[in-house]
């Protein structure tokens, strides 16, 4: 996948978040909705019986496979459900079963992902897990094969959670939380001692509340669960505070539509949409647990809306497994809608304004020059308002192909805030006597983050230095947003600056061609009845060349998913572009 689209993991959330208030609101009763996620469990089972019974051994997802043993166990298992104890069941869950011990390698692992891969393994461990803790609370004698099948698969499984290795950090904490789960249905202290190796590392949560790989869209909510698991099933409640703190900090990464913020991840979901609710079992359970009200009020924003019980309708199975999830939601405060929140660690800014939401986004602490789609994201800016989304803006100079403008922090001063790059590219002298080789083979190593060469650049003499200072000065007043750039340094160097809107909507002002120009005054972006302003423009070059591809001067990135605009200038390059 080309790392920079924009695609929606989950479909977004529906309703604006409310705005700030202490007022108590009355909340859903944990059985309506519980009997909603019966009755939409009820509704998809005809073709996940048919998904199963087309499935063939070693070629079906099997995770996918582990969902369906999910549902099909939370229909037989809830009162509630036409489906309760119905043998029409039975075969589906014995065949689903079989396709995992056919799909198991001897030494445990299952391919889910990454080949014979531990960590995967757990996730798949995680998810027959509490199907089976949940079958075990029944006594329906036909199930009996099935268990005893899905306990050889599960502590087949452990073996290589034992002793197997990681990958990423969020790995650690997905092998932990599948070896608590399996020694609360087989009680092992090998499994213990394993997990307490793995925490033995210290968990990655920062200051602001990130855990290391920052990634809001996906692990962030990966780590929370398996915490959670583990304080569950291990006994130690101290485990819930990192869970505590990523879902505080989580509340104000959400946009009003239900999006989260994920321009500051370090994995592929820097990158894409998600949503908050992936998000739903970690509020609620916190929520009922701690009697977090505001907890409570995320819970109840992803229940309210439109459709919620089909998106969420993967969680049934959890609330057979924990009856606390049944319990009626503590009193609610409405979510925050109108704040500053500066993340320092993470060099982000998140700003609300009831409708409106922006993020500003001060770079990485990652070196550049790393591998494609894995380097820092260039976004400095998003903004929001309504229906209409600007997903991007970001920046970039001609400049000796050094790529994307990325900011080397986040500086506040009032409702200002500063990003700063300083560019130098030099040129290298002749190797001293004593370091030259008769047979012209020098050392591979990098010049700055460009590129690799065989010239020892290392030993070199540097020479003509050439230099970029970029700074961007953003500053809110009230919901209002200016963009003042000050890019000096070399002159007549181009500079383009890109505006990417949400595909769906309409712009205006603009001057259309094979990349839209703003030339002059201001643009407008409309989605029904939300409309945002930017401008004034400017087209001083339009250069069209980036690996064969119409882009304007964006080196370094491809040109994300959306409707792009660019204003262009040569440096001194002195403009504020207006956002509103």
């Amino acid at each position: 996948m080309n790392a920079s689209r924009r695609i929606f993991l989950h479909a977004s959330v529906g309703l604006p978040l409310s705005a700030p208030s202490a007022l108590a609101l009355p909340s859903q009763t944990a059985s309506d909705f519980y009997l909603q996620l019966v009755k939409a469990n009820d509704a998809r089972l005809p073709s996940i019986i048919a998904n199963v019974n087309a499935a063939q051994s070693r070629r079906t997802p099997v995770r996918r496979v582990a969902s369906d043993v999910q549902a099909l166990t939370a229909a037989f298992c809830a009162r509630e459900s036409s489906y309760f104890q119905a043998a029409e069941l039975i075969a589906p869950l014995t065949k689903a079963a079989a396709l995992f011990l056919s799909a198991q390698h001897p030494d445990g692992t299952i391919d889910s992902g990454n080949l014979q891969s531990p960590p995967d393994t757990g996730f798949v461990v995680e998810t027959l897990g509490v199907a089976l803790a949940v079958l075990q609370k029944n006594a329906t004698s036909s199930l009996a094969p099935i268990k005893e099948q899905l306990k050889k698969i599960l502590l087949a499984a452990g073996e290589p959670l034992v002793t197997g290795g990681i990958h990423t950090p969020n790995h650690r904490w997905v092998m932990c939380s599948a070896l608590s789960r399996l020694h609360s249905l087989f009680p092992n202290p090998r499994y213990v001692r394993r997990i307490e190796d793995w925490l033995g590392e210290g968990i990655d949560l920062d200051a602001d509340g990130h855990f290391a790989e920052r990634s809001t869209g996906i692990y962030s909510q990966v780590s929370d669960a398996a915490f959670i698991a583990m304080a569950r099933f291990l006994a130690r409640p101290a485990l819930l505070e990192p869970v505590r703190k990523n879902l505080t900090m989580t509340m104000y990464f959400t946009h009003p539509n239900g999006d989260v913020e994920t321009v500051g991840s370090r994995r592929q979901d820097q990158f894409l949409a998600s949503s908050i609710s992936r998000y739903y079992l970690e509020y609620r359970y916190l929520a009922l647990r701690d009697r977090n009200a505001q907890f409570a009020g995320m819970v109840q924003l992803m229940e309210n809306r439109p459709n919620a019980s089909t998106e969420l309708v993967g969680n049934l199975i959890f609330f057979l497994d924990d009856p606390l999830l049944r319990e009626p939601l503590p009193y609610v405060e409405l979510v925050p809608a109108d704040y500053v929140r500066v993340f320092p660690r993470s060099a982000m800014a998140r700003i609300r304004r009831n409708h409106i939401s922006a993020t500003i986004h001060g770079g990485s602490d990652w070196p550049l020059g790393v591998a494609s789609g894995l380097a820092s994201n260039p976004t400095f800016f998003t903004f929001r308002k309504g229906q209409a989304v600007l997903e991007s803006v970001r920046m970039a100079a001609n400049f000796f192909s050094k790529g994307h403008f990325r900011s080397t922090g986040l500086q506040t001063n009032g409702n200002s805030y500063v990003l700063q790059q300083r560019l130098e590219v030099p040129y290298y002298q002749p190797l001293a006597q004593r370091d030259r080789n008769a047979r012209g083979q020098y050392q591979l190593s990098p010049a700055e983050d460009r590129f690799w060469s065989k010239l020892g650049f290392a030993k070199r003499r540097m020479s003509e230095v050439k230099t970029l200072h970029q700074k961007i000065t953003i500053t809110e007043t009230n919901g209002t947003f200016a963009l003042a750039f000050d890019i000096t340094g070399h002159n007549d160097v181009p500079v383009t600056v890109e505006l990417c809107f949400r595909t769906g909507g309409q712009l205006t002002g603009i001057r259309r061609g094979t990349n839209s120009f703003l030339a002059e005054g201001m643009g407008a972006y409309r989605v029904g009845g939300d409309m945002i302003e930017f401008g004034p423009g400017r087209a001083a070059h339009q250069f069209i060349n980036l690996d064969g591809a119409s882009y304007t001067a964006h080196r370094g990135s491809a040109k994300p998913t959306g409707e792009c605009v660019y204003l262009t200038g040569y440096t001194p390059f002195r403009e504020t572009i207006t956002i509103r």
